[in-house]
């Protein structure tokens, strides 16, 4: 019998940023949508993690032994595996959730029968100016047939995607190799199993601190050795491209260095690669806009 009311899983990893996390936890707990079993993998934390978790009721708490700890990829696939639900739903703990964002994933992977459906985002931006938002809405053509439109954008982060848990245990889960750009690799798997949807709308916050210095996204150098390994990984689907596609598939390395660079204080190696991503990407990007264009035609 088809279940119009399935269990959803929601898998918070989190290592020593127990503030952040309640947010994140209370976020979840908090949705619209009831049938929901909420996850929490602790990574070896030190600070008040297991204490606060271990005081909820409606959490399952899973902790990580220091000994085993093996970064944030092992605790999500350790999440997944004692997940009871039929769909997954990943939350990073320094991001939350709208109350309607899995009420609303739902209804469209069961309106659309596929694996995996995303939506936008808030974003929640910390600098020394203080705190902005801002809300990003999906590109109306990064939906559907997505085998060869994932090698070319990005189209969507962790904390936005609800995915088939059978769909994403058959494909490996997350590849615990990587430590940046982990879910776009889980990503350009998926799409060549399911088409992807999205709901239109910003269901999640997304917090960018800029005031934190030893967060993921500064780290350049270790940044480009995971590019490198995702298409190694990937060399066969990069190259049935073609030239072009392959060239188009690079721009949005170059756009994500340019401020990644600046961010990690590399002002000649950002300004070399903007001016890159300008001239190179610049046919694309006109093709891309005229394509947007009649889609909203």
């Amino acid at each position: 019998m088809f279940d119009i009311n399935p269990k959803v899983s929601a898998v918070i990893t989190t290592k020593n940023r127990c503030a952040l996390l309640k947010r994140a936890v209370e976020s979840v707990l908090s949705q619209t949508y009831k049938n929901i079993e909420c996850i929490v993998v602790d990574d070896a934390s030190n600070d008040d993690t297991p204490d606060y978790c271990q005081s909820l009721n409606d959490v399952k708490y899973i902790r990580i032994p220091v000994e085993e700890s093996r970064g944030g990829n092992y605790a999500r696939n350790q999440g997944v595996k004692n997940a009871l639900g039929e769909y997954i739903a990943f939350l990073d703990d320094d991001d939350c959730w709208l109350p309607e964002k899995i009420e609303k994933q739902i209804a469209l992977i069961l309106e659309k029968k596929n694996g995996l459906v995303y939506c936008g985002r808030r974003y929640e931006r910390m600098s020394p100016k203080g705190i902005s938002f801002c809300d990003e809405l999906p590109h109306a053509e990064l939906q559907g047939d997505m085998t060869k439109k994932i090698l070319k954008e990005i189209c969507t982060v962790t904390s936005n995607i609800l995915v088939e848990k059978k769909m994403l245990v058959e494909c490996g889960g997350f590849d615990e190799n990587l430590k940046f750009w982990q879910e776009y690799e889980l990503l350009i798997r998926l799409a060549q199993r399911t088409p992807f949807f999205f709901v239109n709308e910003a269901l999640s916050i997304y917090r960018v601190n800029l005031n934190d210095p030893n967060r993921l996204t500064n780290k350049f150098y270790s940044w480009m050795e995971a590019v490198d390994y995702i298409y190694q990984k990937h060399a066969e689907l990069y190259y049935n491209l073609g030239f072009l596609g392959r060239l188009e598939a690079r721009t949005i390395v170059w756009r994500d260095a340019v401020a990644r660079c600046k961010n990690a204080g590399l002002l000649r190696e950002s300004l070399k690669n903007k001016l890159l991503y300008l001239v190179i990407s610049f046919p694309f990007r006109v093709k891309n806009k005229l394509v947007r264009f009649r889609a909203c035609v």
